[in-house]
């Protein structure tokens, strides 16, 4: 099988809506995810912008429910199990497959630092446990940990790792990684650095995974069409607005921050309500009114 034809795209991560009383909110839900299969985009539920960390096993659970229901099966749903009980992350990858998901995607545990043997042996380990398809993801700002690009490499070969998304910065790691597995039809590389989105698929990305796409996945198809299509200058002209809307809630904020000031964004676009879940701290109803009207009259225009 050709991974780069299947595993391919823009990937979005998508948000976890919330109700006030912090359930899942379904019709939210439907709003996000109809917008990514109006758009060829494709989610990726319980990661980062997700918000998992902070998500009970019940709730998410019923966000991959409601998740793979609104698909209805036109599209791959990513799903992930990242956590630091390799027994409940197994468990997790096992009913997230019962209900329907596609490939599961993990970071390294995140409590003890761990060196480049200890992480190969985890991966290597929870490869050979999963029941789907397993795609690593690396990301320094939750985890404290970077997985060399050398581990990364040795892992691509084991039968069920099909990609490798890598939200790290950084020039030099983006141009290796482009080096390493542009031209493998068995591995996949996905980056979740949003801001370098066209430039990775003017030169042999497979698939983007900004977080930005929840509010805008119109815009991200755009980039990675044109890209693929090899039109450079279109690929970088919408690179440039999407980088204004990412700057707008992320700019000078650590995670934490932003994507409170994200949900407010996903309101205003009328596509989810813009509760977060603790430790962070939904925006003010003073703030959330101001950051709809600046939204709006920024960016409202792009809304899909």
């Amino acid at each position: 099988m050709n991974y780069k034809e299947k595993y391919c795209g823009v990937i979005v991560p998508m948000v976890t809506p919330f109700t006030e009383q912090f359930e899942i909110d379904q019709q939210g839900v439907e709003n996000i995810v109809g917008g990514f299969i109006r758009n060829k985009c494709t989610p990726f539920i319980l990661g980062t912008t997700g918000e998992s960390a902070s998500v009970s096993q019940r709730k998410k659970e019923d966000l991959v429910r409601y998740t793979v229901k609104v698909v209805g099966g036109r599209d791959l749903v990513y799903a992930g199990i990242s956590g630091n009980s390799f027994d409940d992350t197994v468990r997790s990858s096992k009913l997230y497959s019962d209900l329907g998901v596609d490939v599961l995607v993990a970071h390294l545990p995140s409590y003890y630092p761990i060196d480049e043997d200890q992480m190969l042996h985890y991966y290597e380990k929870l490869a050979n446990a999963v029941p789907l398809p397993l795609m690593l993801y690396n990301i320094p700002v939750t985890t404290h940990l970077s997985i060399p690009l050398k581990v990364v490499d040795k892992l691509s070969h084991h039968d069920n790792i099909i990609g490798f998304k890598d939200s790290q910065r950084g020039e030099e790691r983006l141009d290796e990684s482009l080096r390493l597995w542009k031209d493998r039809s068995d591995f996949t590389f996905h980056l979740g650095w949003a801001a370098m989105s066209s430039y990775g698929l003017l030169n042999g990305l497979d698939g983007i995974v900004p977080s930005s796409g929840n509010l805008v996945p119109k815009l991200y198809r755009g980039i990675y069409d044109a890209a693929k299509n090899g039109d450079a200058e279109e690929a970088e002209r919408l690179q440039k607005i999407t980088n204004e809307i990412s700057a707008y809630y992320q700019g000078g904020n650590i995670l934490s921050r932003a994507f409170p000031i994200f949900k407010a964004m996903l309101n205003a676009f009328g596509l989810c309500e813009p509760y977060t879940a603790l430790p962070m701290i939904t925006l003010t109803a003073d703030e959330i009114q101001r950051i709809k009207k600046e939204a709006i009259e920024q960016f409202g225009i792009y809304k899909n």
